[in-house]
């Protein structure tokens, strides 16, 4: 659901996204500073409650990196919209957003209701590209296209939406939800194996630095159900009744790599020639389903095996030539996933970890030098831990985040006698953080330190997505963030995110896209 421009916005220079004051900004200090009291559940009757919550926050963003000449190339003729439209020292946010939450229960019953909205200014009016030779769209070659705006400049999105109840069967219990939900299994951290087939992910979410994958994935209408069998053994299952792909960037925007590829994607860009984009190959919203059992073997230790099928996320660049030369964004449906996890208590951590089977997933192989979509068997493994710290020297408490991956290709289908892989047939990459806090550093004041870093340190990931955001070998990421929190109502964050790394189109392509970001959110 998208917010109507009845009355567009003029136009406005593209010096203004980094020079002029925030309206939002003093709108939202208004509103911290009336003394806005947190939800407080009201009594309906007849055992009945009601919960709710609103959080209001405003962003900011600034490109600190300097744009590539690698990455400005002729040779990246089609990804590199979203880099020119957005010069050092640009604002890449400026965005006020509301997120609301109502939660009706009565005993063991209950409906869930959740929606967000926002306006970003970075994105209205003018923007940077001063190449108009270059530019993947029709209309201002330095304005961004009507799904840029719709996606990235204002939006309103129903989320989760469903009602949820327990009945007892015997001396065991049945819980179940029906409607728009989120269902994530497994045990990953930072990169989605098993979760990431079961939902759509928000790429805007994912470049949060630190985003674990609970806070990226999105919910879809479907019915789901858990059985706790015994207080050590549940059965688990859930049906999909709507494909949903993954909201990828809109080409033009700050972190879109690709101008052919995403909401409002036109054309490709040739020598002398141009490939019109045709009509999406998506499949059918049915078929999507998952079933799963967990067990608990020791006290702290938890094992998962799962069986899913879905539909690909992601989509595959595919050509035509009939009715005339075009390309099409293909979504892959009808894979089978086969997986495993586990969950337990080593030294005093939260050891975890799982694998995935999949049969029939979407990988590229090349087909006379031109990479072209086939599907394969892959494996995809990885270990993550958890490790919290009480006081020392060095402050109140800590935590210690990492996870490994590891994905190989087991075999893919030939395409008409090519099967080659267009990426390797091993890849692995991993993430950790460290995040420390100080209590009360001012009166009613807590101090939290979260840094991170990723790196892709073998191979090319032969599966879109398999390592989160990463993407190719060499990629590094790191950020350094202080967030200070009052009362746990107000929040207030600043981060510095940097790509580590020479600059490669393939490889590292957000190689020059540093920024420094703040944030503040108040919960009422």
């Amino acid at each position: 659901m998208h917010i109507p421009r009845s009355c567009p916005l003029p136009a406005k220079p593209a010096r203004l996204r980094k020079l002029r004051p925030i309206a939002a900004a003093a709108a939202l200090t208004t509103l911290l500073a009336s003394g806005a009291q947190a939800g407080e559940t009201i009594d309906l009757g007849h055992d009945t409650t009601l919960d709710y919550s609103v959080t209001a926050s405003y962003g900011a963003a600034v490109r600190t990196g300097t744009q590539s000449n690698t990455l400005l190339s002729p040779a990246n003729i089609n990804g590199d919209d979203g880099n020119r439209n957005f010069k050092r020292g640009d604002m890449t946010a400026n965005r006020v957003s509301l997120l609301g939450e109502a939660h009706v229960k009565h005993d063991a019953f209950g409906a869930l209701v959740r929606g967000s909205v926002f306006y970003d200014w970075a994105y209205s009016g003018t923007n940077s590209n001063n190449a108009p030779g270059t530019v993947n769209h029709s209309g201002p070659f330095n304005e961004f296209t009507g799904s840029a705006r719709d996606y990235h400049e204002s939006r309103a999105q129903l989320l989760d939406a469903y009602v949820y109840g327990a009945v007892p069967i015997e001396s065991t219990q049945l819980s179940f939800k029906l409607g728009n939900q989120v269902v994530a299994w497994g045990e990953s951290l930072f990169f989605a194996n098993i979760a990431g087939a079961q939902g759509p992910a928000d790429a805007t979410k994912a470049f949060v630095p630190g985003a674990e994958v609970k806070d990226i994935l999105l919910p879809v209408p479907q019915a789901s159900v858990q059985w706790q069998v015994t207080p050590a053994f549940s059965l688990m299952g859930y049906y999909q009744f709507t494909f949903k792909p993954n909201q990828l960037f809109a080409p033009g925007s700050y972190f879109s790599t690709s101008d052919i590829v995403g909401p409002g994607a036109e054309f490709i860009i040739g020598p002398g020639f141009r490939i019109p984009r045709g009509p999406d190959i998506s499949p059918s919203d049915w078929g999507q389903w998952g079933i799963g059992g967990r067990f608990r073997v020791f006290e702290d230790t938890e094992i998962g095996l799962y069986q899913l099928r879905y539909h690909d996320k992601n989509p595959s660049v595919v050509t035509s030539l009939f009715p005339t030369l075009q390309y099409q964004q293909k979504y892959f449906g009808g894979i089978n996933l086969t997986g495993a996890s586990f969950s337990t208590q080593l030294a005093g951590a939260n050891v975890a970890g799982e694998v995935s089977y999949k049969d029939g997933v979407p990988m590229l192989v090349d087909v006379a030098g031109s990479p072209t979509a086939s599907r394969g068997k892959a494996l995809q493994a990885q270990l993550s831990a958890i490790y919290a710290i009480g006081p020392t020297f060095l402050a109140n408490s800590q935590t210690l985040l990492g996870e490994i991956a590891y994905l190989h290709v087991i075999g893919v289908d030939s395409v008409m006698g090519f099967d080659k892989l267009s990426n390797t047939r091993n890849s692995a990459a991993f993430q950790v953080g460290w995040s420390l806090t100080y209590n009360n550093v001012f009166d009613g004041w807590d101090l939290t330190v979260p840094l991170t870093y990723a790196q892709q340190f073998s191979g090319n990931a032969a599966v879109a997505g398999a390592f989160g955001t990463l993407m190719g070998y060499g990629d590094k990421r790191a950020s350094v963030g202080l967030t200070f929190k009052y009362l746990n109502n107000l929040e207030l964050n600043l981060t510095y995110a940097a790509f580590i790394g020479g600059a490669s189109i393939a490889n590292r392509p957000l190689a020059d896209r540093d920024y420094v970001a703040f944030n503040a959110k108040y919960s009422f």
